[in-house]
């Protein structure tokens, strides 16, 4: 659960030392954590409040604030960090808690796209403004799944400056992001059919695919479906084939779909389902990149990704543009 952050200017030194007055109900413990889940930096919080962590160089980079139970991604330097205030470990927005020595990370929640980020990207402004170690961690707090963003920022940090582990993280990601992106090939599936025959996506080499993602408790899925019906019914040939899998949780919600719509194309079931929230993806979703549904791409007779995330009358000009 996040903390509500306040910051005010560092004063300077070329360590990090976390220190400070927290009044807490009962004693708890602060700890620091690298992304790799090493502790960094520790120290008690007793009734009294007053606590003082040792002295740290440390890489600036994304590390996890945990006071108690209650944890925090935050970007760290070499610097000292105060903590002042009441926090209520039960009750975390109940907690008033001032920060000083965080300017930084203050500045990159600024760059952090809000609301539905997801569906949003990193703003090109960014460049020129954000130090290389601020770009991975921009990068890695945002978790967008934008390549032009991720490659964004990854250019604004030069080789001999991913030496971080969101750096190194961001390598890996902008490379995943590369495979998904359009003119790539798209990741070979294998599920069932409503037959209980196993399906793969390579089984249509050599045909223009359209793939729907979806679920039967998804309005939008299942009237993107109809709008899907008649740019079928138009288009329909030997080079062209609809394939729509499944994300419910349970068969037999998947079999009562089929039967209300009665859809005459291919009709697979994931069996592992919807995940309850984005920070587990399933596999299909992490090899294609898509956190809500409906989410629909286009893929070429060659097996190559020529359009993401489309709808409604994009279905068809994409289909024409991959017949051309």
């Amino acid at each position: 659960m996040l903390l509500l952050l306040c910051g005010i200017s560092a004063w300077g030194s070329s360590a990090l030392q976390i220190s400070g007055k927290v009044r807490v109900l009962k004693p708890i413990t602060l700890l620091v954590k690298d992304l790799n889940d090493n502790i960094i930096l520790s120290c008690p919080i007793n009734k009294d409040g007053v606590f003082s962590t040792e002295e740290k160089n440390i890489i600036p980079d994304v590390y996890t604030l945990f006071l108690g139970n209650v944890e925090q991604n935050i970007y760290l330097e070499s610097c000292p960090v105060t903590i002042n205030g009441y926090l209520d470990e039960q009750n975390p927005e109940q907690s008033s808690l001032t920060f000083t020595g965080i300017d930084r990370f203050l500045t990159l929640q600024e760059y952090i796209p809000t609301g539905r980020k997801k569906d949003q990207i990193i703003d090109p402004a960014v460049k020129g403004k954000l130090t290389p170690s601020m770009a991975a961690a921009l990068a890695y707090l945002a978790d967008v799944p934008d390549y032009a963003s991720n490659k964004l920022l990854l250019d604004m940090i030069p080789e001999e400056n991913r030496n971080s582990l969101s750096a190194a993280w961001l390598v890996k990601w902008v490379n995943t992001l590369f495979h998904r992106s359009s003119g790539a090939m798209a990741p070979d599936f294998t599920f069932t059919d409503a037959d209980g025959k196993t399906v793969s996506l390579k089984d249509f080499r050599g045909k223009i695919v359209v793939l729907d993602f979806c679920a039967s408790w998804c309005g939008p899925c299942r009237k993107e479906m109809r709008h899907m019906l008649t740019i079928y019914n138009e288009l329909k040939a030997n080079d062209l084939e609809f394939i729509s899998i499944s994300l419910d949780d349970s068969e037999v919600k998947w079999r009562k779909m089929l039967e209300e719509e009665n859809l005459p194309w291919v009709m697979l079931w994931d069996k592992e389902g919807f995940p309850s929230n984005d920070k587990t993806p399933s596999q299909i979703q992490t090899a294609y990149g898509f956190y809500t549904i409906p989410f629909l791409a286009i893929i070429d007779k060659e097996g190559k990704i020529i359009a993401r995330n489309v709808r409604g009358e994009q279905v068809r000009e994409a289909i024409m543009n991959a017949r051309n």
